[in-house]
């Protein structure tokens, strides 16, 4: 495999109640920590990111690579599940613990 086939080849085929019934989780994920971060107090010193960062890279994922799209739109959505991943995991591991240590 090279590269250009890993951000082109079609999605797997996967049972539709696994599709979108991860579609849900992830979503939920998020609107849970949007509500979470809307209800912190002024003076919360610990990372409010975190949960975010970890549901975006979990939906961004779902939908690069359970779905199918047009050729174009996979390309984008893989380079960009890929480029949260990466953002992801230097935020989680490194970034998170510089700005709130």
């Amino acid at each position: 495999m090279n590269i250009r086939s890993n951000f082109t080849e079609p999605s797997n085929a996967v049972h539709p109640a696994f599709r979108y019934g991860m579609l849900v989780v992830c979503l939920l994920l998020l609107a849970v920590h949007i509500q979470w971060r809307l209800t912190l107090p002024s003076d919360y010193r610990h990372d409010p990111n975190g949960n975010g960062v970890v549901a975006l890279m979990l939906l961004f994922n779902h939908l690069a690579h359970n779905f199918r799209w047009p050729t174009s739109v996979t390309i984008a959505l893989r380079l960009l599940a890929w480029g949260w991943l990466a953002f992801g995991c230097f935020y989680i591991f490194y970034w998170s613990h510089v700005l709130y240590p």
